[in-house]
């Protein structure tokens, strides 16, 4: 029993959303700390065009507008950000060829529709980086998405 129950605990430290008593918040927002976009930038080289297309409020996109490389932040809410450019569902949107970076840290439930339309969004040679839980790379689903759409990095 005592076994369990650390197990359980150590879930619920690591926010593990099926181990807590808590609801999710709605949408699925969880903001990522804006020094994750410090670090992926000392790792990569991104052009002026970089876009945040799950932004919340801005967290990330702060830090890219401080390095010159923000060209947009979108949300399906409307958050009152001053850099938040535009309200739209990125999963819906038919934007094709875009000639920028897209980064965010997408709805978890939705992690996978996000890596997909981003790709899809995306011109030929641009980047797409993803702030994800690492047992995103788990399921088959998944499994066979990344057989056919290797991460570079």
């Amino acid at each position: 029993m005592e076994e369990n129950s650390n197990k359980q605990s150590i879930f619920k430290i690591l926010g593990a959303s099926n181990h807590t008593e808590k609801e999710r918040q709605k949408e699925d927002y969880y903001a990522t700390d804006p020094i994750a976009v410090e670090f992926l930038l000392d790792l990569e080289t991104f052009n002026k065009d970089v876009w945040e297309c799950a932004c919340g409020e801005c967290h990330l996109a702060q830090v890219f507008e401080k390095a010159g490389k923000l060209n947009k932040a979108t949300d399906i809410i409307n958050r009152q950000h001053p850099l938040q450019t535009e309200t739209l569902d990125f999963l819906k949107c038919g934007i094709t060829n875009y000639k920028g970076s897209i980064v965010t840290n997408p709805p978890y439930t939705k992690g996978l529709e996000f890596v997909q339309h981003c790709l899809y969004c995306v011109a030929e040679g641009e980047l797409v980086c993803m702030f994800l839980k690492l047992t995103f790379c788990e399921g088959k689903e998944r499994r066979k998405f990344f057989d056919e759409n290797p991460p570079i990095r």
